[in-house]
This record gives C-alpha cells, sequence and structure tokens, in this order.
C-alpha cells in the first residue's frame, strides 16, 4: 500500500490555506497542515471505493491521471470554452468581448489561447484517426464555391469497432487557379501524408460522377463509387423533362407572386410562402409543385397574378405529377439514410428503372454514367452474400482476406473407390473455395453516396457568414475538423497544452 501523501498527492489538487480539489470529481476537501489525511482519504473512500486499483494502474503503466478522463479546473474552462466556440459556431474573438465573458462563470480564455488549444486538439485527433484509418481504407470527397474559394472537403472511409466510420480529413481550399484531377490528386497525397498514409492503401473512391472525379480515378486506378444520389438527381431530371412546359408555367407563377405587393395580398389569405425552382436540384421542384397544390385557392384571390395561372389541362398533369413525385421522393429520402447499402441502391434503382424506363439510362448497372460497373456490381453481391464471377472477384481483390488454416486429421479414403473419392473431394474443395471467399468488412458497408460530404458543406454555411468573411482558412479548417470529428476529444485532450 502506498503512503497517504502520496496517494492524497495524487487524487487532490492543492488549493493552498488547507483546500483541496478531489480530480476525480471535483468536491473541495480541508484538511490542515499536520492533522494528517483522514479527511481526504475518507472522502475517497466513501466516493470512490477504487481508488486503490486506479492508483495502481497508474502506476505500473506510467500514466498520467488526465488518461483517465480527470484535468485541472483550468483546462476544463478551457475545454468548456473551446466546446462552445466549436458547437455553436461562435467568432474565435467572442472570447476575448467583455459582456461574454461578465454573462460566463467559466475562467476567461484569450483567443490566442484558444487558438493553441484547437491546434493541440487537432493533433490529438489526428493521431486518434490515424489509427482507425489502419491499412485499408476509402476515400470520399466533394467539392463547395463560396464567393471566390472552392473548398474541397475529404472523409477518410474505414471499419472501426464493427460499423463504417467515416472521418473528415481535411478541408482546404484549392489555391492553383485549377481545379482539374491533377491538382486534386496532389491535394489528396498531401492530407494522406499528414495522417502517415499514401495512395496505396487507399482501396476505392467514392464522389460524384462527374468527368473530373473519374478521370482521377483512372489516373489513380482506383475503382469509383459514383454518388447514387447525384446518379438519381440527373435521372429524375431526365424523366421531368417531358414535364417542362408545366412547371416552367408554375415557376412563373412563384416568381410572380414573391414580388412585394403580391406576396403581401397573398398574406392575406394564407400562411404559406411561395416557392421557386431550382433547376440543379428536382426536390424543390417537388416543393414547388407541393406548395402550388397547397395554395392554389388562395392564388386565385391575387387579381394581379390571374394570368399566370395554370389553366385546367395544365393543372390535371401537374396533380398527376405530384403523385409520381411522391413516390420519388421516398427514394430520394431512402437515400440519404445512413444505413442504406450498395445491395439496397440496387435494388431500388433496378424497380425505378422499370417503374420508369426513361431513367432507366442512368440508373442500369451498366450505365455509361458508371465509372467502374464491374467493381459496383461485386460489392452488391457482397452485401448480398451471393457468388461472385471471376471479373468481380478480380474486381475486389484488394477486400479479399485470407482464410484461417484449418487443423484436423486427414480422412481415411477406402481402398475400393480410393480414386473417385479423391476426385469427389477436389471438386467439392473447388466449388466451396469459389462460394466461400472472405472479404474484408468494409466491402460490406463501402458508401453507395458521397452525402455525408454535402452535409458538411450545408453545416459549414453557418459558419462562413458575412460577419466571418476574414477568417483564415486553416482556422475555417479547424473548426470544421473538430465539429465532425466531435466524439475523438474531450477535456483531456487539452492537458498537453497546460
Amino acid at each position: 500500500m502506498a503512503p497517504n501523501r502520496e496517494i492524497c498527492a495524487f487524487f487532490f489538487e492543492n488549493k493552498g490555506q488547507g483546500d483541496y480539489r478531489c480530480q476525480l470529481c471535483g468536491t473541495p476537501r480541508k484538511q490542515q497542515a499536520g492533522t494528517g489525511y483522514s479527511n481526504l482519504l475518507s472522502h475517497l473512500n466513501l466516493k470512490h471505493p477504487d481508488f486503490e486499483e486506479t492508483y495502481d494502474t497508474s502506476l505500473a503503466t506510467a500514466t498520467p491521471l488526465s488518461s483517465f478522463g480527470f484535468v485541472s479546473e483550468a483546462a476544463k474552462c478551457r475545454y468548456q470554452w473551446l466546446q462552445w466556440v466549436v458547437e455553436r459556431n461562435m467568432l474565435l474573438t467572442e472570447v476575448d468581448d467583455p459582456l461574454t465573458r461578465s454573462m460566463s462563470s467559466w475562467k476567461p480564455v484569450s483567443s490566442k489561447a484558444l487558438k493553441l488549444d484547437m491546434q493541440r486538439c487537432s493533433k490529438s485527433v489526428g493521431v486518434l484517426v490515424e489509427k482507425e484509418l489502419g491499412e485499408l481504407f476509402g476515400l470520399m470527397w466533394d467539392g463547395w464555391t463560396h464567393g471566390t474559394a472552392h473548398y474541397v472537403g475529404i472523409y477518410g472511409v474505414c471499419y472501426v469497432r464493427g460499423m463504417r466510420c467515416e472521418r473528415l480529413l481535411s478541408l482546404s481550399p484549392l489555391n492553383d487557379g485549377s481545379q482539374d484531377a491533377d491538382v486534386h490528386i496532389d491535394m489528396f497525397k498531401r492530407v494522406l501524408a499528414l495522417y502517415k498514409k499514401d495512395i496505396s492503401m487507399v482501396a476505392f473512391l467514392v464522389a460524384d460522377n462527374c468527368a473530373t472525379n473519374q478521370r482521377i480515378a483512372t489516373l489513380l486506378e482506383l475503382p469509383l463509387v459514383g454518388c447514387a444520389s447525384h446518379r438519381y438527381n440527373l435521372a429524375v431530371n431526365r424523366y421531368l423533362a417531358s414535364y417542362e412546359t408545366e412547371l416552367t408555367a408554375v415557376n412563373s407563377l412563384m416568381v410572380q407572386l414573391c414580388h412585394v405587393n403580391n406576396a403581401a395580398e397573398l398574406a392575406r389569405f394564407t400562411d404559406r410562402k411561395p416557392v421557386k425552382r431550382n433547376i440543379t436540384r428536382w426536390s424543390s421542384t417537388f416543393e414547388m409543385v407541393c406548395r402550388y397544390k397547397e395554395i392554389r385557392d388562395s392564388i386565385r384571390q391575387v387579381d394581379a397574378v390571374e394570368e399566370f395561372i395554370p389553366n385546367g389541362s395544365i393543372h390535371k398533369k401537374l396533380l398527376a405529377l405530384l403523385e409520381q413525385l411522391k413516390k420519388l421522393d421516398s427514394v430520394c429520402k431512402t437515400l440519404q439514410c445512413e444505413n442504406t447499402s450498395m445491395a439496397d441502391v440496387r435494388v431500388l434503382f433496378d424497380q425505378v428503372a422499370d417503374d420508369y424506363p426513361v431513367m432507366a439510362s442512368h440508373l442500369r448497372p451498366t450505365a455509361k454514367i458508371v465509372h467502374t460497373p464491374v467493381f459496383e456490381s461485386a460489392l452488391v453481391k457482397i452485401c448480398n452474400n451471393t457468388k461472385l464471377t471471376a471479373s468481380e472477384l478480380r474486381a475486389v481483390q484488394r477486400f479479399v482476406v485470407e482464410p484461417t488454416a484449418t487443423s484436423g486429421t486427414r480422412k481415411e479414403r477406402a481402398a475400393s473407390n480410393y480414386a473417385s473419392e479423391i476426385l469427389r473431394g477436389g471438386k467439392q474443395m473447388r466449388t466451396a473455395g469459389a462460394a466461400t471467399v472472405s472479404f474484408h468488412e468494409l466491402a460490406k458497408v463501402v458508401p453507395p453516396t458521397s452525402n455525408t460530404v454535402e452535409r458538411l458543406f450545408s453545416q459549414c454555411k453557418l459558419v462562413v457568414t458575412p460577419q466571418r468573411t476574414c477568417m483564415l482558412p486553416a482556422n475555417f479548417g479547424m473548426l470544421a475538423f473538430l465539429r465532425v470529428n466531435r466524439d475523438l476529444w474531450n477535456a483531456a485532450s487539452l492537458i498537453t497544452t497546460e
């Protein structure tokens, strides 16, 4: 048993004047000098009966108390400030504001100290991400243009603790004045080098089906899983092309209703606002037609837009289209689900292609827009646990796991049919071998869409507001990195900054 003095020095922070603070629960205790440690030890025995085990473990592994999740009061305050800035999208300089400090009970911290905490915390998270990626992972990315800057968000896709894990690796702008494939590849290599990885460890790519991304996959000689949501968006737009006249009429009506005087008149009859169409997103077309149906009776009360209201025949076509759009929208929402697999996408696309033949050119497994159809087909079969063809097996060779060696006694063959048993056994082994190839678990959870990156960009719009146009890209990237990988850092991550 260690001396009481050492145990109390380990678990309590000496605040001076006989005041101590328990580092396990933060409870203040008093113990006058020269009176022993009975008051402190009684607290440990009452509130933390396993303190001896914690102490012995720390000594055996030379691990500081912070590794158990216990930090000083100063580190805890800095963590709370950082958590507030990251999770609430606050300005870094907000921590310097006198009014903000007056409204908080936390110990004040400067913006410079907060930036230092962000850097240290990001390094700590980076080490954990490096371990999670391992030796086999995928890359998922997309681009976002804000003002004059074009940002590229890069995620690493790996298999950790029995589930798919998507970690933000980088969010930084392209400053080369170009957005071609070579520039993207150079960025990928630089980002992977930060995590001590290289392109040879990448098993697949996930991105939109645009020409640049397909060129990237070709140059890297890696299979590309084209974003299923992107393909579906293109397919639905193809279906809507035959209704362009009717949709244009409704959009013109909505534009007129958005004018100030017309909007004020419409507000007298309904609380619903007009919705205009976004030509790049078919879901906005669905929302526009839905809103048109909801407020049609109110629209007829606005005399200024009477000539823009669709006639009876167009109205009937729009109602019929709306019923179809409801079905297509349900597929769109299913593609947004986190647990939707490659096999689920294949089932959905096959059925939609059968019901809407005009969309088949984008949804079939062998559609021209698909960069690596054999690879995607192999992933679907792996999800369904069905046998792969020879070409499909070659496409997913990176995921093949060596079978474990089996031990046991050899079966003695009868002398009368020795040759027959050898041939029969060989045939069984060949058949079983083709059907029971083992694959890395990552192959079963390859994401069919890059919607995760799209969601990141939606969050970024809340950060890069007009009040923060001068924010440095490095600070912006760190904020996004810590926000997305929030589960990888806590107060103990700041201990190295003390």
